[in-house]
């Protein structure tokens, strides 16, 4: 064998060998999954309305934090499912077992803007804020109607609806099935909990996958994270 035959031997096996490397460590990361991510399901929907304190929020302002969100009204009777109260217990949880150094919010949206004016919300939403010392922030939202029905139905996908109240033909009550959605800090929907009944704990864990990538999402590591969505290495 010639010395350039040799060398072009030494290069194509050496280039098969490369490619066998990486043929090999796509396969094991895809089987093996050492790097787990909670799905990337859409953009979360972008809004612009007022919350219990009479204070502009929109979708930009939770930019940055991880954010819980649920759907209720404050004419929820006792048949109503109860997220409110459950969205109090979850801020309780994450101040105390959640990962330190991110920020955490959430967002309590109504489905009846017609009646539940930021007064209303404010009266609604003070048993449950607490002494406002909590590190979790908390806004109950409310706008014009249109644009409530476009960013509930149209951007997170609940339907509701308005029906006659059994007790009074001027009432009505809000039909709906109860809805709790994490969004990250980008703006993007990563778990959905459609369950009158949150399991807390479910919720923590998924926030800690989030914080563990959040905290990769710079040098090397993020491209370990990135191809754990390419491979959809979920939980």
């Amino acid at each position: 064998m010639s010395e350039k035959s040799s060398k072009k031997f030494k290069l194509l096996y050496l280039l098969y060998a490369v490619i066998a490397i990486v043929v090999t460590s796509v396969v094991s990361f895809a089987v093996f999954q050492p790097v787990k991510v909670l799905p990337r399901i859409s953009l979360a929907p972008g809004y612009a309305f007022i919350n219990q304190d009479g204070e502009s929020r929109t979708s930009e302002d939770y930019r940055g934090k991880l954010t819980l969100y649920n759907f209720s009204y404050t004419h929820c009777d006792g048949e109503c499912p109860d997220t409110t109260q459950q969205m109090q217990e979850v801020r309780a949880a994450v101040e105390e077992s959640a990962p330190a150094g991110i920020d955490y919010a959430l967002v309590t949206v109504t489905l009846d803007p017609e009646r539940d004016t930021p007064e209303a919300l404010g009266l609604f939403a003070d048993p449950y804020l607490g002494t406002g010392e909590n590190t979790v922030s908390w806004d109950f939202l409310t706008g014009d109607p249109l644009r409530v029905r476009y960013m509930v139905g149209g951007g997170f996908s609940l339907f509701y609806e308005a029906v006659a109240s059994p007790n009074s033909t001027d009432d009505y009550d809000i039909k709906f099935y109860p809805l709790f959605i994490l969004v990250d800090g980008w703006g993007i929907i990563r778990a959905e909990y459609p369950t009158a009944d949150l399991d807390y704990d479910e919720v923590l864990n998924d926030i800690n996958y989030l914080a563990v990538e959040i905290n990769n999402s710079e040098g090397a590591a993020k491209y370990a994270y990135e191809a754990a969505h390419l491979f959809r290495c979920y939980p």
